[in-house]
């Protein structure tokens, strides 16, 4: 499959990237060389290959979730610089 020019510049035009005119035949073997390069990965056999999202093995470390209803909203409320009725008082951020 061979790129030409008029190919190079319709792409071009869409990343909306220019190129001097002496540079698009450069382009145009380098993209013929690429997708020369993405047929022969293509012919290769990976039906024995194992698909893969990551390189490395990834596995997510899961706990169970424990209840553990515990009431200690007066212990919070003293964290805090500011209080009120038992509420955190912050600054307003939305002006009237």
């Amino acid at each position: 499959m061979g790129i030409d020019i008029e190919t190079i510049k319709k792409i071009a035009n869409l990343a909306a990237i220019s190129f001097e005119e002496n540079e698009l035949e450069g382009f145009a073997r380098d993209f013929d060389l690429i997708i020369g390069y993405m047929e022969q990965l293509s012919k290769i056999d990976t039906g024995d290959i194992k698909p893969m999202e990551h390189v490395l093995p990834v596995q997510n470390v899961f706990r169970e979730d424990e209840d553990t209803n515990q009431n200690n909203r007066d212990e919070l409320i003293k964290c805090a610089p500011v209080s009120e009725n038992g509420c955190y008082i912050v600054p307003s951020v939305v002006e009237s």
